[in-house]
């Protein structure tokens, strides 16, 4: 069995009213998962399962869309967010003002745009795997970043202070 969590996107008041987190985690279960529960109020649960993760995340965008919301879903073990957590991109911001640093979520490794990797600010970035990093600095609200146009990709971004709620969770 592994431990998983399931980052849904554009998760917010409309979306609520349509599917209330606890009725979601109801049919996750219903769909063969264990242990589900909402972390936080922003489309975060957490599992357990012997599916892949692959299954995982199509059982989740199931149960997601008989609520009649395309929210779009994006899955890592345990194992890949302790990983993130250990690295600890960015640690001065992670401890000064973890909820302007944020962890993008991508469904595969990317190749990273040359913009990307040349970038000089204002904002900081470090590539990793399937996750771009953001430290946003002190002006989060008017970052001009594109990064779903310019990586060419969805993503679903939670900051730094919710990775580790997630990541504790997982571990309980």
């Amino acid at each position: 069995m592994t431990r998983y969590v399931a980052l849904l996107r554009g998760i917010g008041p409309a979306t609520h009213a349509a599917m209330p987190l606890g009725e979601l985690a109801a049919a996750c279960a219903k769909a063969g998962l264990r242990d589900v529960s909402s972390v936080g109020n922003t489309g975060n649960l957490v599992l357990t399962a012997s599916q892949p993760q692959a299954e995982v995340e199509r059982l989740v965008t199931a149960a997601v869309r008989t609520f009649g919301v395309g929210a779009e879903v994006f899955t890592r073990s345990q194992k890949q967010l302790d990983k993130l957590v250990d690295f600890a991109p960015f640690p001065e911001a992670a401890a000064d003002r973890p909820g302007k640093l944020g962890i993008c979520f991508f469904h595969s490794d990317r190749r990273w745009p040359r913009e990307y990797l040349d970038y000089k600010g204002p904002e900081r970035m470090l590539m990793l795997s399937s996750h771009l990093i953001v430290d946003y600095g002190a002006q989060i609200s008017v970052s001009r970043l594109t990064i779903e146009r310019t990586v060419g990709a969805r993503m679903t971004q939670r900051n730094w202070s919710s990775v580790l709620k997630i990541a504790a969770a997982l571990r309980t």
